[in-house]
């Protein structure tokens, strides 16, 4: 269903694409563009050609994200082009294609080892949902991974109904070296289905693997593998931790904001963070919560962990952070709060800490 739909409107898309070249590269358009759209998408390339950041504005509704997808696609594939030429007859000399991806007489050097990956960030979900769809609008059909988390993307009852995010994290990855997770083994079986090859957005990679019972939030993994573009919330990029679970890497990479004026509100608040003498508590809960769970499991020994995934917590991890935060709770306890609350210097916390 999803592969005959697919081509149907890749049939449609050929009819109705309008081709123009700028600075080089040739990009195909759902329709003939504005002199503004033009500017616009020249300004990508000319980034792109010349290995530089850009700040690019333009005003609500002229299509800058239309503008974005099919100047760095297009530009991409030029890319791939002149790679594949250069292997096949070392360097050719190919009118105005040295010139398209940026390997002129007064170029810089080469900013890719490979092919880049094209990494797109917007604030929410629901904005990356609206990117893919206008992706589908267009001709190009790149490879796509939507990254999400487990809160979103888990299918496992039990896991779902989970309440503590320590814990659920816990119980899928117990499940998962266990084997005992039936939407993960399915991953492995049935990730090469077709359905998989059309342009998803994180509801339809959820249907899609709701009917086939196979877990979105490792199927998103196994695509970003050979993904061209992987769509991600903000925080997902920022964060380095983040990052580095999710198996997401900058280098090699076009790294595109959207709707930027957000990004240094979310870089404020992914490392700042407001703590109230109920979070100390709730985190001791957790910290009770998991320790039990290993200890049921029997995964927190050492003898039992040979083989496993050295990033899961452990017995000891477990005591440690709970003393951790028991030590916070006293030391906090000690602080006269005024008013609605206390605000402290970072010299002050970082004490409390040591």
């Amino acid at each position: 269903h999803y592969f005959i739909q697919s081509n149907l409107r890749l049939c449609s898309q050929l009819l109705c694409m309008t081709h123009v070249t700028i600075r080089n590269v040739d990009i195909e358009f759902p329709f003939t563009p504005y002199k503004c759209q033009e500017d616009y998408m020249s300004h990508v390339i000319k980034a792109l050609q010349l290995k530089q950041n850009a700040i690019l504005e333009s005003p609500t509704g002229t299509g800058k994200t239309l503008c974005l997808l099919c100047s760095v696609l297009a530009w991409r594939l030029t890319y791939i082009a002149k790679r594949q030429l250069d292997a096949i007859s070392g360097n050719p000399s190919v009118a105005g294609l040295n010139e398209a991806v940026g390997h002129g007489k007064d170029a810089p050097i080469e900013a890719f080892a490979a092919i880049p990956k094209i990494i797109y960030a917007s604030r929410t979900h629901s904005q990356i949902s609206q990117v893919v769809n206008e992706l589908k609008n267009t001709i190009y059909k790149p490879k796509v991974s939507v990254i999400g988390s487990r809160e979103q993307l888990c299918l496992h009852p039990k896991v779902m109904n989970i309440e503590n995010s320590m814990a659920k994290i816990h119980t899928c990855r117990s499940k998962v070296k266990e084997r005992s997770c039936v939407h993960y083994t399915n991953v492995e079986k049935k990730i090469q289905d077709s359905a998989f090859d059309a342009i998803l957005d994180i509801e339809e990679l959820i249907a899609i693997s709701k009917d086939k019972t196979m877990c979105p939030y490792y199927s998103t993994r196994e695509l970003l593998r050979n993904a061209d573009v992987i769509f991600m919330p903000y925080n997902y990029l920022i964060d380095s931790k983040t990052r580095r679970n999710q198996g997401i890497s900058l280098e090699n990479s076009i790294v595109i904001f959207d709707e930027a004026h957000n990004i240094e509100k979310v870089c404020e608040e992914s490392y700042s963070f407001e703590i109230t003498s109920t979070d100390i508590a709730n985190c001791i809960e957790n910290c009770q919560l998991t320790l039990q769970k290993i200890l049921d499991d029997g995964s927190g020994d050492d003898a039992s962990r040979a083989g496993q995934d050295p990033t899961e917590l452990t017995k000891d991890d477990v005591l440690t952070m709970k003393a951790i935060f028991l030590a916070l709770e006293r030391e906090f306890n000690k602080i006269e709060v005024k008013g609605e609350g206390n605000t402290i210097e970072k010299s002050t916390f970082r004490d409390l800490l040591a």
